[in-house]
């Protein structure tokens, strides 16, 4: 029994080199394979709204849980799918293209020290995936590597270099500023916090604002920035969120006020209201339409659980 311990102990300390080197000799650039549960993040908050939405819309439409994983994957959308379809065995379903075909939709990934992953964009996607009935923790997906600063001399000196690069988010769900230390150790929302506003930002993309077009570089953490900046500008106590109407006013409120704010406006950091894509009026029929798809959903998973 004591010789079987300590084999198990020696394998275990093996795996650990093994891994350690695997993830501390990718090139910003590369892609690599990983669970869900090995990714560390860099911000403390995630719009649950935005989760409840997707997993609201997996349950009811299936072949969109599985055009998110092949999205994700640089795939672009899944194959219709057939009944036995498992997110957890790829060999199941088929994606459109190959895989990394389409790079820019992958999320990223920072190498820390002793090889840690610290996941710089993809907190949503990959929280919906965790809480996915059939997926989680264990899930494989494919990162790509945006910065490999393994070499980092300690912790805090990585956490300066993340900071300069503007690569960790450290507010809490009411905007208080948080200190590394505080993030927490995994994905899921047993372990993140909510932010509301980060929810009302997502929902009123390209209503109010966009996203940098495919070869433009977006500012890590762009919702974040409009969400903090949207707190300090809109109470929410008038808005009944619980309903369709009560949320259709707020994301109104929101986008008039995105788009009211001259395009050199700055909104956070140094970034302004031009450069975090605001647009020059809201797409009202955007908005609309936006309310009437998805909000439904959020209604519909906030009742049901």
């Amino acid at each position: 029994m004591r010789i079987q311990s300590c084999c198990a102990a020696l394998l275990a300390c093996v795996f650990a080199v093994q891994v350690q080197a695997a993830f501390t000799a990718p090139k910003p650039g590369d892609v690599i394979e990983v669970t869900l549960d090995q990714l560390h993040p860099t911000q403390a908050v995630v719009g649950f709204d935005q989760i409840y939405y997707k997993l609201e819309r997996f349950a009811k439409v299936r072949q969109k849980l599985f055009d998110e994983i092949c999205e994700t994957n640089g795939q672009h959308e899944a194959k219709k799918i057939k009944p036995d379809a498992d997110p957890l065995r790829p060999e199941t379903f088929a994606c459109e293209d190959a895989p990394n075909a389409h790079p820019n939709d992958m999320k990223t990934v920072v190498i820390g020290p002793e090889g840690k992953l610290y996941l710089t964009d993809g907190h949503h996607t990959f929280t919906t995936l965790w809480e996915q009935p059939g997926a989680g923790p264990q899930m494989k997906m494919k990162v790509r590597v945006s910065d490999n600063f393994s070499d980092s001399k300690d912790l805090a000196d990585f956490w300066q270099r993340m900071t300069q690069a503007r690569k960790v988010w450290l507010k809490d769900g009411n905007g208080q500023s948080i200190a590394p230390s505080q993030l927490p150790d995994q994905l899921g929302l047993q372990a993140m916090q909510n932010d509301i506003f980060r929810s009302i930002v997502y929902f009123v993309r390209d209503a109010a604002y966009t996203k940098p077009k495919a070869g433009d570089v977006s500012p890590e953490f762009l919702e974040f920035y409009w969400g903090d900046w949207l707190r300090g500008q809109m109470p929410l106590e008038g808005f009944d969120l619980s309903q369709r109407s009560g949320y259709h006013q707020a994301l109104q409120a929101a986008s008039d006020l995105i788009v009211e704010k001259p395009s050199s406006k700055i909104i956070g950091g140094d970034l302004s209201a031009r450069q975090l894509g605001a647009l020059k009026k809201v797409r009202r029929n955007t908005l609309t339409r936006i309310a009437s798809e998805k909000l439904p959903y959020v209604i519909d998973y906030k009742k049901d659980h």
